[in-house]
């Protein structure tokens, strides 16, 4: 790579080579000689943070599975402040175009040294310029279909798309009922009494799912995980101790358990100043009481955000939430709206939607941080959000009580429900899968609905993303009466059209 002629290298060309594995020579080795197999390059990662995740790369004799990051230069690693970032604490691999003249092995804010890999000895030295002349336009992604034989008929690849859509709330469904039934063991085992009030401990545990699912929903992207972790750490029950109609301490409990309540000196604006001071005084009086592990400002991304998806103002919409969300018995508020005679999808739709209209006080009615007031509309839900909030976590929570309890009325009204909601607005992948499936013969499709953006999602999350080109579900070219087994059978997950009701373990039974 050192006889390239080109003085500047875009880290584009890095990820184009690090993704398709395209290396001149091998084995890769780190430059104090361990041999590395990469046995999975990671995920592109279009957000904050490493550039990929998920890696699976064996360095010598042990096997890591964490995060990948990619520099033209070694010495990048500390120029970008990786090394006090704790977005790349799970980073396993620092990989490099150029060594540069750094001496000292990167590290990250744990403290910890991250394996160094140096790619110029691996790359065919004229390979960028290849790149240069046909790839470098392209969108970097592990979609490949321009490569493969034509798609199914649009029909078809709509019909398939339905079914792909399916399988995925299936999914959904099935992890639903997982967690539902560790609650319910959880609860039994904490009470000490195994014979308990069995009817408060199974409410109890629906109501935690509604709230889990409700307060994941609101992460965009890389925030899901945190906003899930802080639902499992500050439980609904926890908050109804305190009282969900106080949203100043609703605000202080999750704002402190969340780190995000900023220090006092870092704010120049005195309504946010005084804001704060007040959520400080409340959580210095809570925190002692709470035995529960807290999350960093760190866990949290607000870069590449758009402003009003910051986990600031989507916690803050949810405090405000809560009143009308979980006062008296949520569930059956919900199954009350889903089944209600005589009324169209579209007024349940509508009837869903209200719960969600958010009443803010003054402060963040001009507010999406703390950091002072912009010009803005304050943290009200879009109605987009509110619909994604229907389509993964409402109306499979209502599927998975309708099978516990089966219930076929319900589920019927809850697919009807699905089906009234509009296509949801498209997301990198779904674009990504769009884009892919138009450069091929046969491969147009729309976003009827959200089933066939569930399917979308579900092809990339279980076929375009993991390389499993050759089992995909919406290909042609396939021997006669072969068809591609399902990537998701061996785990087990099944969809029929009708929706079977699904075992469940007696403890979530009435």
């Amino acid at each position: 790579m050192e006889h390239m002629a080109f003085p500047r290298i875009p880290e584009r060309f890095l990820r184009y080579v690090w993704q398709r594995q395209i290396f001149a020579s091998s084995p890769l080795r780190t430059p104090d000689g361990a041999r590395i197999v990469v046995r999975f390059p990671g995920s592109l990662n279009p957000d904050g943070g490493p550039d990929f995740t998920g890696a699976s790369i064996r360095i010598g004799h042990v096997l890591y599975r964490g995060d990948v990051e990619l520099h033209i230069r070694a010495s990048s690693w500390r120029a970008h402040g990786h090394s006090a970032d704790p977005h790349y604490n799970r980073v396993i691999l620092h990989v490099v175009l150029l060594p540069g003249r750094t001496a000292r092995p990167p590290r990250t804010a744990s403290g910890r040294v991250v394996p160094l890999l140096v790619l110029s000895p691996f790359v065919d030295p004229l390979l960028y310029g290849r790149w240069v002349n046909t790839f470098r336009n392209e969108t970097v992604s592990p979609v490949q279909c321009r490569r493969r034989k034509g798609v199914l008929p649009p029909d078809q690849l709509n019909r398939r798309l339905r079914t792909l859509g399916r399988r995925r709330i299936e999914a959904r469904v099935r992890a639903l009922g997982n967690r539902l039934n560790w609650l319910i063991g959880e609860s039994r085992a904490g009470s000490g009494d195994p014979g308990g009030n069995a009817d408060a401990i199974r409410r109890a545990a629906w109501e935690q799912l509604l709230y889990e699912c409700l307060l994941e929903g609101m992460g965009y992207a890389g925030n899901r995980l945190p906003f899930l972790a802080l639902a499992r750490s500050v439980s609904l029950l926890l908050l109804k101790a305190h009282g969900p109609g106080d949203a100043r301490t609703m605000q202080a409990l999750l704002f402190g358990a969340a780190g995000l309540l900023p220090p006092l000196r870092t704010l120049r604006d005195r309504e946010s100043r005084a804001y704060v001071r007040a959520l400080r005084r409340k959580w210095r009086v809570l925190r002692p009481g709470l035995r529960v592990p807290l999350l960093h400002e760190g866990d949290w991304m607000f870069f590449r955000r758009h402003p009003v998806n910051f986990p600031t103002a989507r916690l803050a919409a949810f405090c405000f939430l809560l009143p009308s969300l979980f006062t008296g018995r949520p569930l059956s508020r919900l199954h009350r709206i889903a089944g209600e005679q005589g009324a169209t999808p579209l007024a349940r739709r509508s009837a869903i939607e209200s719960l969600f209209k958010v009443s803010p006080d003054r402060f963040w009615s001009r507010h999406i941080h703390f950091g002072g007031a912009g010009k803005n509309g304050g943290i009200a839900l879009g109605r987009a959000r509110v619909h994604e909030l229907i389509v993964n976590g409402i109306v499979p929570l209502l599927l998975l009580h309708a099978r516990v309890f089966h219930d076929s009325a319900l589920q019927r009204e809850s697919l009807t429900l699905l089906r009234a909601l509009p296509a949801q607005g498209e997301n990198g992948v779904t674009r990504l899968v769009k884009a892919a499936l138009r450069g091929v013969k046969g491969g147009k499709t729309g976003l009827r609905g959200p089933v066939e953006q569930q399917g979308l999602l579900h092809l990339y999350g279980t076929y375009c993303s993991r390389g499993k080109c050759s089992r995909c579900p919406v290909r042609t070219g396939l021997r006669r009466g072969k068809s591609p087994k399902p990537a998701d059978a061996a785990r087990g997950v099944r969809m029929s059209r009708r929706w079977s009701p699904a075992r469940m373990s007696s403890c979530s039974r009435r």
